[in-house]
């Protein structure tokens, strides 16, 4: 259900702005895929306690758990900014696993006890293994149900590729029964551990009736033609045109004003007449159309590549379930519906999931590459090719320094 967990607020200037309150939207979400390990970076401003309960939705009984021996509470009460945080979960969405690094090279790990009751904590190092592999084969159902025939995929990595691929490919509703895909893959493990890191999609192509498309990953993390096309599509930075005064910004560390309480904000709120133009500020699909108490008239569009955005206090939607728009469609009017204190636009922008400040987020901003940077994107490109053509693929890459982990 949609919900704010915070009383609304009120000021007397006569700003208009959304209730403090973390909102979770009715609709498909995606499937928890629980061989894989989720991560944060922690950021100035930001506290485990609020950020456990509130973005990563764990029960704040678990964090208590962890907390009640003394070294392992000495370092979770202690964290800094630019430490990564990771979790496991089980198939029934417990904790199972918790690490916190100290650097790129050394951190430590809570594992749940095999009877379930408290957790063990040892120091690990961050040596990993990658692993690329090839698959190829024909959709017959479903992209996962095909990938899924494959020995050299898990249930879970087949699930996760297929929703990655269906991001990636410029029109999803193109791909269809029939059509051959092959996939060059990178498995990522800790030295001695027994459950990827994550899996990566490095490039992959398909070829089929009405789809026919190669991608190929770029330093930025974006997927590309080998021409230097981009699979996503530019990105404006607002919703509408012209300008409208921000009445309250992304703050995750916000404390609410009455309460005391960390109450995040996760989007931008732009003041503006009922009955404004709002537009789609890139491709998609409109995943989800609804109204609520709280949120008002609601919209939520995916964009691909993991890219989705939200739009809230709406007076009028103008677009269906399931619709393709384009850049810059008129999708709705805003307006002041749910609980608000006055006519504005909460606008979110999530990334993997997860809002990020849509005034501050790096966005696509060329469908093309051009220069220096094309040319070290067709140079790279070329042996991710000739791998992914390479059918028979299945090799062991040499041990990484941790320098090169991106922790």
């Amino acid at each position: 259900m949609l919900g704010s967990r915070d009383p609304l607020e009120t000021r007397n200037d006569g700003t208009a702005f959304t209730s403090y309150g973390l909102y979770e939207l009715d609709g498909p979400r995606e499937e928890h895929s629980e061989l894989h390990w989720s991560q944060h970076t922690l950021q100035t401003g930001e506290h485990l306690a609020a950020l456990w309960r509130s973005q990563w939705g764990m029960p704040l009984s678990t964090l208590w758990e962890l907390l009640a021996e003394s070294e392992g509470a000495a370092l979770l009460n202690q964290v800094d900014p630019g430490q990564q945080v990771e979790w496991l979960r089980d198939a029934s969405g417990d904790l199972e696993r918790l690490r916190l690094w100290s650097d790129r090279s050394v951190g430590h790990e809570w594992r749940r006890a095999a009877d379930g009751n408290g957790f063990t904590l040892k120091e690990i190092k961050g040596e990993r293994t990658f692993t690329h592999r090839v698959v190829t084969g024909r959709i017959q159902s479903d992209l996962a149900t095909a990938l899924g025939h494959y020995g050299t995929l898990s249930a879970p990595d087949a699930r996760a590729l297929a929703r990655l691929l269906d991001r990636h490919l410029p029109v999803q509703e193109k791909a269809g029964a029939g059509d051959r895909f092959t996939v060059l893959i990178e498995q990522e493990t800790l030295v001695g551990d027994d459950i990827p890191h994550a899996v990566r999609l490095l490039a992959f192509e398909h070829r089929g009736r009405s789809l026919q498309t190669t991608g190929i990953r770029h330093a930025n993390g974006r997927f590309y033609t080998p021409e230097g096309r981009s699979l996503l599509p530019p990105f404006d930075r607002k919703p509408f045109a012209g300008e409208f005064r921000v009445t309250s910004g992304y703050n995750l560390g916000r404390r609410h004003p009455v309460t005391g309480r960390i109450a995040p904000h996760q989007g931008t709120d732009f003041q503006m007449p009922p009955g404004t133009p709002v537009q789609a500020p890139a491709d998609g699909i409109v995943t989800l159309v609804g109204n609520h108490t709280h949120a008002g008239r609601y919209i939520e569009i995916d964009h691909g590549q993991g890219y989705a955005t939200r739009y809230l206090h709406l007076q009028e939607s103008k677009v269906k379930t399931g619709q393709s728009v384009q850049r810059g469609d008129r999708i709705a009017l805003s307006g002041k519906s749910g609980r608000t204190t006055g006519p504005h636009l909460h606008y979110e922008l999530l990334v993997e999931g997860r809002a990020v400040d849509p005034m501050r987020a790096e966005l696509p901003t060329t469908e093309l590459l051009s220069g220096d940077d094309l040319r070290e994107f067709q140079l790279a490109s070329r042996a991710v090719i000739a791998e992914l053509r390479n059918t028979g693929t299945s090799r062991q890459i040499a041990m990484r320094p941790s320098s090169s982990l991106g922790l």
